[in-house]
C-alpha cells in the first residue's frame, strides 16, 4: 500500500448516482407531503410559514362575593385570515391563573368574550395576556 500511486479505490459511479437519486426522491417526497398538509389547512397564505401578527388584549373584572367574571376584548391583525387566540387572566398580586379563554378569530380582527374567574381577586387587580396564537 505504501507504493500505491493511484490513491484509494474510487467508488463506482453507479453508487454515487444511486445515492443522489434516492436523496432527491426523498426530498421531493418530503416537500410534497408538506405542501399537501399546508393545503388541507385551507389557508394558502400561511402554508408552511409562521403567522405574522400584532395583537392587543384588555380585561375587566366584575366580582360579586365569591363569583367573578372577566370581560376580555382584543384585536389581532396580520397576514392570516384565521387565528386561534388564547388569553390567560392572572391575579396581579399572586400571579395565579384565575381564567383562561380561547377565541376563534376569522373574518374580523376583533375578539370579545366573558369567562368565569376564580374569586376573590386581590387588591392589585388582574392582568391578562395572550399566551398562544395559532
Amino acid at each position: 500500500m505504501a507504493d500505491d500511486d493511484y490513491g484509494p479505490r474510487r467508488r463506482p459511479r453507479w453508487k454515487t448516482f444511486l445515492i443522489v437519486a434516492l436523496g432527491s426522491a426523498g426530498l421531493l417526497g418530503l416537500l410534497a407531503v408538506l405542501y399537501l398538509t399546508g393545503a388541507q389547512k385551507g389557508s394558502a397564505q400561511t402554508g408552511l410559514g409562521p403567522k405574522n401578527y400584532s395583537a392587543h388584549v384588555e380585561c375587566q373584572v366584575n366580582t360579586t362575593g365569591s363569583k367573578g367574571t372577566v370581560t376580555i376584548s382584543g384585536t389581532i391583525t396580520g397576514n392570516a385570515t384565521r387565528y386561534s387566540v388564547t388569553v390567560e387572566v392572572l391575579d396581579a398580586a399572586s400571579r395565579q391563573r384565575i381564567g383562561l379563554q380561547t377565541f376563534e378569530v376569522q373574518g374580523t380582527n376583533a375578539f370579545r368574550g366573558t369567562t368565569a374567574a376564580q374569586a376573590p381577586i386581590g387588591p392589585a387587580g388582574i392582568e391578562c395576556k395572550i399566551i398562544k396564537v395559532a
